[in-house]
């Protein structure tokens, strides 16, 4: 099951990578056009959400010492999610946006909402909860607030009953799911997998704890002044708390890796270190964006599509290839090879995929990252062109070697002989 939603999201990731590069002409002006929409939701829902998904019907019964609740669940689910991703995507590509897209939103909507079942049912029976729990628990609530407010939005747009602006609500579902759905993920699970890939120990959880409360209370206190027009004190009062949580959480990930043993980065690690540089930059391009009148209205565009290509690729994308890197080869040598230890020869985890490959991968990343950067800020359609080509390129150089790891699931065995 778990192996579905990786490969799912892999294609997600080439897909959404080769649809920048053959359509980089219109990755400009404001936000709210049909292949952004799709392109943001190809990105959100089949890249990130669906790699999240398998992560934590594998991760979870771990770091909670809970069995999960229904693997068949999970598999009803995969099918549901991955129908209406492509649907929903269709939809705005094509801004067919009357029963088409309600249609393909409500499905993604009910499997969203059998995973936070799933999930709530294997939490249920977790008998000592810790910090990464909260985390967890805390980005199911907001996951499902923010599927509700997508689906609602969708309606929207083809039987109008909304009487604010449709931009209003836009920007407060995609805030609820970036930071409220991944980015609480992304702390809960990454208190535990920087840790132990790094061998850190004996730093302070102080900064998470403060990062918990202020990211929630900075998080709801935004939505709520969003919803209700109140002072605009009182808006900038929570955006600067949501942003101090964020800072704190930056600032414990500085103690993992100054308590670190493991003190040279491999390849996985060196992703995750600059992801988290990327968080830094997007946290301050959102303050910047709240704080400051940009300008023109061409100016406050390319800001806006910055922000975004930071989060989604910068901080989001980087953080996933690296701790697939470091996941997978894992998974796959756990079910495959590891009752074979002391009998036959085993490979070790990082002869499971070529480094060489791992490392250009990396470099056309963060390079094609630079020129997306420049070319947006710019309005430099070649420069777009060339930064799109290069992720393109990155994609598929990860594709080949998470491909590589899962084929040997499937050429050694995918099953252990005491399981």
């Amino acid at each position: 099951m778990v192996s579905k939603y990786f490969a799912a999201s892999v294609a997600s990731f080439v897909v959404l990578c080769g649809l920048l590069v053959l359509n980089y002409a219109d990755i400009q002006g404001h936000h709210f056009q049909p292949k952004l929409l799709a392109l943001t939701h190809v990105a959100t829902l089949g890249w990130v959400t669906m790699i999240i998904f398998g992560a934590m019907f594998q991760l979870v019964p771990v770091v909670l010492e809970v069995k999960l609740f229904s693997a068949r669940l999970g598999e009803v689910q995969f099918w549901l999610f991955l129908a209406g991703v492509v649907g929903l995507v269709y939809g705005f590509w094509t801004f067919n946006v009357g029963l088409h897209l309600a249609v393909s939103a409500s499905v993604v909507t009910l499997s969203m909402f059998l995973f936070v079942t799933n999930m709530l049912l294997t939490m249920g029976t977790v008998s000592k909860w810790n910090l990464t729990g909260h985390f967890l628990l805390a980005a199911l609530f907001y996951l499902a607030v923010t599927s509700v407010a997508g689906l609602l939005l969708s309606i929207n747009l083809g039987f109008p009953f909304i009487s604010q602006i449709h931009l209003d609500y836009l920007k407060i579902h995609a805030h609820l799911g970036f930071v409220g759905w991944v980015v609480m993920v992304i702390m809960g699970v990454g208190l535990k997998l920087i840790p132990m890939f790094g061998l850190s120990h004996g730093f302070s959880t102080v900064p998470a704890r403060i990062a918990f409360v202020a990211v929630n209370v900075g998080l709801m206190g935004t939505t709520v002044e969003w919803l209700l027009t109140g002072p605009p004190w009182l808006l900038h009062l929570y955006i600067a708390i949501l942003v101090g949580g964020i800072l704190c959480f930056v600032v414990q990930l500085l103690l993992i890796f100054k308590h670190r043993l493991r003190r040279v980065l491999d390849l996985g690690m060196r992703h995750s270190a600059v992801a988290f540089g990327y968080l830094f930059v997007s946290t301050g391009l959102g303050a910047f964006i709240a704080f400051v009148n940009v300008g023109s209205k061409d100016s406050a565009d390319a800001v806006v599509l910055l922000y975004g290509f930071v989060i989604l690729i910068g901080f989001f994308s980087t953080l996933i290839v690296g701790q697939m890197y470091k996941i997978v080869p894992f998974l796959v040598w756990f079910h495959t090879f590891s009752d074979k230890v002391g009998k036959e020869p085993v490979p070790m985890l990082k002869d499971m995929f070529s480094e060489k490959i791992g490392n250009a991968q990396f470099l056309l990343l963060n390079f094609g990252l630079l020129c997306v950067f420049a070319g947006v800020l710019g309005s430099w359609n070649l420069l777009l062109l060339a930064g799109f080509a290069f992720l393109f390129t990155a994609s598929l150089l990860f594709a080949f070697n998470i491909v590589t790891v899962l084929r040997l699931r499937f050429r050694y065995g995918n099953k252990r002989t005491d399981s």
